[in-house]
């Protein structure tokens, strides 16, 4: 059976909520609401159409990077495998209470609307680069620094030429 992927861009109506199993693992769950707006031609305005409510779920470093980033009220596009949930409440009789369906989504990416606001980014190193041999020798011969990704700064002042990644033997070559 193949995966049904959708992605939605929606606000968030709380908080992220996150939990952790007992194994370690964690999950951040939340809700994004879709309302499509619609030009009504015979009123001539905008109108909003019905929103459609998303149940997401998050795991691993998506969850952890989701709690630190969203909150209550963005813009936010969440992409990932879809599916409907059918549920039912019952009484202590059996009875069925009342029932429906929730539209669920495990997100595989996540971010912030930006045609709506503006993100800073903030990359997330979990692990130390191993250090290249001669590379931060070759950086400081530059008049550079290199951080912990590798990425090459201050060539040339803040914008110069030679920014970028710093691959040594490619940059020693070309010395």
């Amino acid at each position: 059976m193949q995966d049904t992927h959708t992605t939605v861009v929606g606000n968030l109506a709380a908080d992220p909520v996150t939990r952790e199993f007992d194994d370690g693992r964690s999950v951040t769950n939340f809700r994004v609401g879709a309302t499509p707006r619609r030009y009504d031609r015979r009123t001539e305005r905008w109108a909003d159409g019905p929103t459609s409510w998303w149940e997401v779920a998050t795991f691993g470093f998506l969850a952890e990077n989701v709690a630190a980033s969203f909150r209550k009220g963005d813009r936010v596009v969440v992409s990932g495998r879809a599916w409907v949930e059918q549920w039912a409440v019952r009484d202590a009789a059996g009875t069925v209470e009342k029932s429906g369906v929730t539209p669920r989504i495990t997100a595989d990416a996540a971010g912030h609307d930006l045609a709506h606001g503006t993100s800073a980014f903030t990359r997330v190193v979990r692990s130390r680069e191993v250090a290249a041999p001669g590379r931060d020798e070759l950086a400081a011969s530059m008049g550079a620094t290199v951080d912990p990704n590798g990425v090459l700064s201050d060539v040339d002042g803040p914008e110069g030429a030679g920014a970028g990644p710093l691959v040594p033997e490619r940059d020693a070559a070309m010395a």
